[in-house]
């Protein structure tokens, strides 16, 4: 599992802010009494439209690495600068297959026409084009789309918040008075029985017999 954060920064002591930004991410996810297994590596991605590295590459990223043997010491921080600015810089190399400048690309596209072909070329990015489209269309348009992302993050939470009681109740019950306890709940709300039955691991049939 990876924490991954993007930053669009201002100028001033870029690498002490991202460092400041990945620590919070990284302790912020144990609290008094976890284990540090617990821990997931982060990744921090610093988007920028100006010169922060004296490198000459786009895309630059850094580890926790030895200084003579270049023994990576962990795993769990790495930070990357995307500095679009240069981009503009023909001096610099670029491969002709790299995906993240095709995503720097698409970022900094000023015409219809290089988005619609780094969108041939790559099809997250295609991807992610037709959606904008989809907002962008007009005004019905776009809160349709945001109406169907909206009902699937709720039916995910919904299941998401039914299993989580199942658990809970469960313990203290006996899992079986749990799930039908939560089944009962959900067909409240006026959940299908397939996703209900889903949820609860209990069978189509049962969920059926509690809904009659």
């Amino acid at each position: 599992m990876l924490f991954l954060l993007i930053q669009i920064l201002p100028t001033e002591f870029m690498p002490e802010r991202t460092m400041f930004y990945w620590s919070k991410m990284y302790t912020g996810q144990i609290k008094p009494g976890d284990t540090y297994a617990k821990l997931k590596k982060c990744i921090t991605i610093n988007i920028v439209d100006f010169r922060c590295t004296p490198l000459q590459k786009l895309h630059s990223s850094y580890h926790l690495i030895e200084d003579e043997a270049g023994y990576k010491l962990t795993d769990i921080l790495e930070v990357h600068f995307l500095e679009i600015i240069k981009l503009a810089d023909k001096e610099i190399p670029r491969g002709e297959n790299d995906k993240v400048i095709e995503w720097m690309e698409f970022l900094d596209a000023k015409s219809k026409g290089v988005i619609e072909m780094l969108a041939e070329k790559n099809k997250d990015i295609k991807k992610a084009y037709d959606i904008l489209q989809i907002i962008s269309k007009d005004e019905k348009a776009r809160m349709l789309y945001e109406a169907r992302e909206t009902e699937l993050h709720d039916q995910l939470t919904r299941i998401e918040s039914a299993k989580n009681k199942g658990k809970a109740e469960g313990k203290a019950e006996g899992k079986a008075e749990g799930k039908v306890e939560v089944a009962k709940k959900l067909l409240d709300l006026g959940m299908e029985v397939s996703m209900i039955a889903q949820a609860t691991g209990m069978k189509e049939e049962e969920v059926k017999r509690l809904k009659d």
